[in-house]
């Protein structure tokens, strides 16, 4: 029994008994959720990697000023 590539069309409209998977369906679900894992995993690894920065880097210096009136 060869692998059914239709089963991964998780985008049907009606129920599963009345419905018939089609590999276009397939397709752009396992693209969908390739995308969202992308998008998951960057946003994941962009939040977890910190900067610190060395001796030769220059910092941005902030300076306030308060105006009282």
């Amino acid at each position: 029994m060869p692998f059914d590539f239709r089963r991964f069309d998780i985008y049907r409209k009606v129920p599963k008994d009345l419905t018939q998977p089609t590999y276009t369906g397939a397709i752009i679900s396992i693209c969908c959720c390739l995308f969202i894992l992308f998008l998951f995993l960057s946003e994941l690894t962009g939040f977890i990697t910190t900067e610190v920065p060395t001796l030769g880097e220059e910092l941005v210096q902030v300076s306030w000023q308060w105006v009282t009136q």
